[in-house]
């Protein structure tokens, strides 16, 4: 992809991130786009032909961000039982905790109700994540347990449901880490 066209998709995103966080789905138009871009409707439909398009290439860009982070903490945490699941339990909780990407998650899964693709896409990632819980060297039932968890927090932290004070979440997030290190838990092969 020439580099224009790159710049171009970015300030595309950038300006479906804005338009998420303060506005919400529902403002999420074309030309709404286009304009917070600084570019014509007819730019905006060379990159993004349909709306629909443009919504999945959206959940694609933020969940390439969540992959880019989760990759560089699993290498952080390197070959140790339930390191994978270590890395996306700090991702997904570094991720709910920034109010910006909360509102703009919160937009982009209120949008899987009318886009069923980008709800697929989603699904096909949390298959992904799911075998790398599986596969992570602990047993794979507490893992799950474990993303469950994390997966429940993230969602009361992206929607504000009851979330947990900062305090509180803390001492969940070290309880489900500590659970990780747990030699009782690791596989036996």
């Amino acid at each position: 992809m020439r580099e224009q066209s790159r710049q171009t998709r970015q300030q595309i995103f950038d300006a479906c991130s804005k338009i998420l966080r303060e506005e919400g789905l529902s403002n999420l138009t074309l030309e709404a786009v286009a304009d917070a871009a600084g570019i014509s409707k007819g730019g905006l439909l060379y990159h993004f032909p349909t709306k629909k398009e443009l919504i999945e290439a959206v959940f694609d860009y933020y969940n390439n961000i969540f992959e880019t982070r989760l990759q560089e903490l699993a290498d952080a945490e390197g070959d140790e039982p339930g390191a994978w699941l270590r890395a996306y339990t700090k991702a997904s909780i570094e991720q709910s905790a920034d109010p910006d990407n909360a509102s703009v998650y919160a937009s982009l899964f209120a949008a899987e109700e009318r886009y069923v693709s980008a709800h697929q896409l989603m699904r096909q990632k949390y298959d992904k994540w799911q075998r790398e819980v599986e596969s992570c060297g602990i047993d794979p039932t507490l893992a799950t347990l474990a993303r469950l968890a994390v997966d429940g927090l993230w969602f009361s932290e992206i929607h504000q449901y009851a979330p947990p004070d900062r305090e509180r979440r803390e001492k969940i997030l070290n309880l489900i880490l500590e659970m990780t290190y747990s030699p009782e838990l690791q596989e036996t092969s």
